[in-house]
């Protein structure tokens, strides 16, 4: 009984949200990347490319992801701008990124604004 109400208290209340949120991504096809690497994790580093689009997010802590959409043509170009961004908790950035419609489809974000300079790309040096 005692090592039931262990695994129940872990994880703790306040960070369920967050870790319900990367399984969801898990789920939806995200692959991931730990920042700098697996043996010493600052970051972890979730991307998904589908239907002409990079959807990406970092998360250093529960309350610090960032989260963003590229169109693939522009991964070419150095530090390409997103066509969609949000910074906050992982809880919030990441089901906002799962949510948006499917790249070209009606709703879905199109005009590419400013580059996001906290996501690792591919193509750039890593941290």
């Amino acid at each position: 009984m005692v090592g039931e109400q262990q695994v129940d208290a872990w994880p703790e209340a306040w960070l369920r949200p967050h870790l319900d949120a990367l399984r969801t991504s898990v789920r939806a096809g995200f692959r991931f990347r730990y920042l700098p690497g697996p043996a010493n994790v600052l970051a972890v580093q979730g991307m998904r490319v589908s239907h002409g689009a990079m959807d990406m997010f970092m998360a250093s802590a529960a309350d610090d992801a960032i989260a963003a959409r590229f169109r693939i043509e522009d991964l070419e170009l150095g530090s390409p701008p997103a066509v969609w961004h949000r910074h906050g908790q992982v809880a919030d950035v990441v089901p906002a990124l799962l949510e948006l419609p499917l790249h070209d489809s009606p709703g879905a974000p199109r005009l590419a604004g400013s580059p996001v300079s906290d996501l690792w790309l591919p193509g750039d040096a890593l941290p």
